[in-house]
């Protein structure tokens, strides 16, 4: 029996399978012309009992659509043994959706980066078949292939038109179709009972597929599944109709059992926290049987372009030693961000420190700039959150880890690749928890240095304002002793021809002396003292390096590496036993090599969650610990920066404001002292007359003109510097004060 078959252009190999329907098969074929690797579909006899125009209604959709998500056509061709036509398109070599979930890897659901892929994808193929006013009918994983492009990317396609068909947004079809888990509740209902309801269809039953297929892509599973799976139809309908709005999960566990319900993703799929609130609600307006509630095709659209235009902005909490995602709208602003912070972490917007690298947030945006406008952040350089008030550490609790299975004493083929693909499934998430932790103990590290480098960068720019505040007193001295002295010497003036001030000169050295004793005397011997423990000597490091000295770290002992090293030695394990299987009976040394197998499987099990429960997570617990008291200290020293520079800034308003009245007061006095002079005059044309200026008084004169004429310079030239200190000097805005007067109290 030949396995050949071909058309003109193609030839195929029916060993060659790359699935199977109900009306036909594909295989992997061959261009005889170029040698290119394509998909052949062949149609079975029941496909061609069918009418000749739903025939050749797959033929007609496919020459209509073109499109990057869409399984492209190459040729229709007859084949050359008389059997009908074939379809020839694109081979997608990542395979179907489907055979991407049955992978151990993947028994939880795929990673947030390949969900969001396939929604993408899968939403930009269904536009395009909306545009063109096409149902696919038969929306599934089974349905959804997986194509690698030249440059190594990811593009997921539709296929399978074989039940879509051209229908108008308000146009209904009677004809069933689909696959019955994927089916709408009404299709159901007609097509797997067989109840004869005289129900039409729209072409929002897609959506329905839509919906069922997201929650298996996240999760792993079906969303409505009861007790015994597709024997128990009538309580599958039930769970499919009854369930309330906003259910996205059913599942009956046992015979005639309660339905379980739930509006939430499971926790142990892979999609972060960030991502199941905005999914959730989406995967709630598919699943929707309300007819006054349903979702049509552009609300759908809308929302997973919502979905897809927000920014991640990742995370690392350091209380919980974990990284969460943040999807910011583009248009959301700062506020938004720590409100989504605070729904993760609990850690209120007016104490979270936020810092990349080691550069506070708000030092790289404004609070009025939107999402988009924010700087790029990865698993490997996220923000670092600390909490101005919570010095606590502790990791977060996870699932109790599923137990590795243990293979029976009688060999079974069957049953040992079922087992050991059960522990496929487990050595993952057990390495997915180890690398977790191992990126966690580097984030660590990467958030102590990040702290330090704020320490360091506020109480270098905090010694810095404290000695401009010394130089702004000392030309305040300066001027203060020149106006005390023009003062001084009009006094003398007026006194020496008889008309004598009744006001007294102001002692300003002593007012100037009481305010500027708390910056020489305090604030700058404090500051000092910080900048040298904390910046010269490095004191926070150290105390940091000493108290993780002889700890083992995850990500210094590569225990990821180990971690995947086992996992692959698991799935090997499993393929060998795979081919056991396919072979059904094995010879005796088959056999002790199959038993060695099931030795190795187990073992490394064993590894792997030794690995994971009696060096990872103590390690971790211990880094935690040494965390939390580093912290201890690290917080107590930036509060004391922060209390000291609201300290220095409350100095400087005070050295202002006193050189504001400073300024006007002795504006004041030398108006005063000038309108005295200027009635002068006429006592000095009687003085001349009784008697000829003696060389003695002109020499006074001399010298007090002199004297004047520094004075003047001297109070101009200090004025000056005092304006430009004062103008280099930057004061927070009212907000950063009301935090500082908030951590004074705290402390």
């Amino acid at each position: 029996m030949s396995f050949l078959r071909g058309s003109l252009n193609y030839v195929w190999c029916t060993t060659s399978v790359l699935g199977k329907g109900a009306t036909g098969a594909v295989f992997q074929g061959v261009n005889k012309n170029n040698g290119e690797p394509v998909a052949v579909k062949t149609f079975n006899q029941l496909s061609h009992m069918r009418p000749h125009d739903v025939q050749m209604r797959e033929f007609e959709v496919l020459k209509k659509v073109k499109h990057e998500n869409i399984v492209k056509l190459l040729a229709i061709e007859e084949e050359q043994d008389g059997r009908g036509k074939v379809i020839v398109m694109e081979l997608c070599t990542g395979g179907s959706l489907f055979n991407i979930l049955d992978d151990p890897e993947n028994t939880y659901g795929l990673a947030e980066s390949e969900f969001l892929l396939v929604l993408e994808h899968l939403s930009a193929g269904m536009k395009h078949l909306r545009d063109n006013n096409l149902v696919h009918r038969d929306l599934k994983p089974g349905n959804i292939m997986k194509f690698i492009s030249d440059d190594g990317s990811t593009i997921y396609k539709l296929t399978d038109f074989g039940a879509a068909r051209e229908l108008q947004e308000d146009q209904q079809f009677v004809s069933l179709y689909g696959t019955e888990e994927y089916l709408h509740p009404d299709m159901y209902e007609r097509a797997v009972l067989r109840k004869p309801v005289g129900k039409m269809f729209g072409a929002t039953v897609d959506l329905w597929s839509i919906g069922v297929t997201l929650y298996h892509v996240a999760t792993g599973n079906l969303p409505f599944r009861p007790f015994g799976g597709r024997r128990n139809k009538e309580t599958m309908f039930y769970i499919t109709t009854k369930k309330a709005s906003g259910v996205i999960a059913g599942t009956q566990t046992s015979e005639n059992g309660p339905i379980e319900w739930s509006r939430e993703l499971p926790q142990n799929c892979q999609l972060s926290t960030g991502l199941k609130k905005i999914v959730t609600p989406l995967l709630a307006g598919l699943l929707e049987v309300d007819p006054q509630r349903i979702w049509n095709f552009d609300r759908f659209f809308m929302e997973v372009t919502n979905t897809l235009c927000r920014k991640p902005v990742h995370i690392f909490n350091v209380h919980k030693a974990s990284l969460i995602k943040v999807f910011l709208h583009p248009e959301e602003k700062l506020i938004a961000l720590q409100t989504h912070i605070q729904e993760q972490t609990e850690v209120a917007p007016f104490s979270q420190i936020l810092l990349l690298g080691e550069i506070l947030l708000l030092n790289l945006i404004k609070e009025s700039t939107p999402g988009k406008g924010y700087p790029m952040t990865t698993e490997e350089k996220p923000l670092m959150l600390f909490a101005k008030e919570n010095n606590n550490v502790a990791l977060p609790i996870d699932l109790e880890l599923l137990k590795f299975p243990v293979f029976a004493n009688l060999v079974s083929v069957e049953n040992d690749a079922s087992q050991a693909k059960v522990a496929c499934s487990v050595g993952h998430v057990c390495k997915r928890r180890i690398d977790r932790l191992s990126h966690c103990s580097r984030l660590f590290r990467d958030a102590v240095e990040a702290f330090i480098g704020l320490v360091a960068s506020e109480l270098t720019k905090l010694l810095e304002k404290s000695q401009r505040s010394k130089e702004i007193t000392k030309a305040v001295e300066d001027t203060v002793t020149a106006v005390q002295r023009g003062e001084a010497l009009g006094q003398q003036i007026l006194k020496k021809f008889g008309s004598p001030s009744s006001s007294e000169v102001k002692n300003w050295s002593n007012d100037l002396s009481s305010k500027s004793n708390e910056l020489l005397s305090s604030l700058g011997p404090a500051i000092s003292q910080l900048h040298y423990r904390y910046v010269k000597e490095g004191n926070l490091r150290a105390e940091w390096e000493n108290s993780t000295r002889g700890f083992w770290c995850p990500w210094l002992s590569k225990a990821s590496f180990r971690a995947a090293t086992l996992v692959d030695r698991l799935r090997d394990g499993w393929q060998h036993l795979l081919r056991d299987r396919a072979t059904r009976s094995l010879t005796y040394n088959d056999e002790q090599f199959h038993v060695l197998e099931r030795i190795k499987v187990t073992e490394t099990g064993r590894r792997l969650k030794a690995l994971l429960e009696t060096e990872c997570v103590p390690s971790m617990t211990q880094r935690a610990e040494c965390f939390a008291d580093w912290y201890k200290m690290a917080q107590t020293v930036f509060l004391q920066t922060r209390i000291l520079n609201k300290d220095v800034e409350n100095y400087e308003r005070t050295l202002e404001l006193f050189s504001d009245r400073l300024s006007m007061e002795s504006r004041v006095a030398h108006e005063n002292l000038t309108r005295s002079l200027e009635r002068l005059p006429g006592q000095l044309t009687t003085l001349e007359k009784s008697s000829a200026p003696s060389e003695e008084n002109a020499k006074v004169w001399k010298n007090i003109c002199k004297e004047q004429e520094e004075i003047a310079h001297t109070v101009y030239e200090n004025c000056v510097l005092i304006d430009q200190l004062l103008n280099e000097t930057c004061f927070p805005n009212a907000s950063s004060g009301e935090e500082d007067e908030e951590n004074s109290e705290h402390v």
